[in-house]
């Protein structure tokens, strides 16, 4: 089950994510501590993320951190290169992860990067 904390971070981060969303991101993660003021963002990338990615990430945390709460006592950021098709180990609030199904077109230039 959900908790409030749980629920206001992952708003935060669908609203950070709005535009945000870099062609090399496949997964964006969160864990947050009981009370909410601690938390880790992991950001796992397609290949060795570019300049470009990485201030896109830098710009979700940005915008989360402004958002969620004024007191936080701490944060870590988890910038992770796992290529396709390899497995992802997501943190528990799952909060963007792209369509890497079989079925789809987008799939197939995946396996070929």
């Amino acid at each position: 089950m959900r908790t409030d904390h749980d629920l206001k971070l992952m708003q935060y981060a669908q609203g950070a994510l709005l535009g945000e969303v870099a062609p090399s991101f496949r997964a964006v993660s969160f864990q947050l501590s009981p009370d909410g003021e601690d938390f880790v963002a992991r950001f796992i990338f397609d290949g060795e993320p570019s300049e470009d990615a990485l201030e896109v990430a830098s710009v979700v945390l940005t915008n989360i951190i402004a958002n969620y709460s004024r007191n936080h006592r701490s944060y870590k950021e988890e910038m992770l290169t796992i290529p396709y098709p390899c497995r992802m180990e997501h943190l528990p609030l799952l909060v963007y992860l792209r369509n890497e199904d079989d079925w789809n077109s987008w799939a197939k230039l995946y396996k070929n990067t």
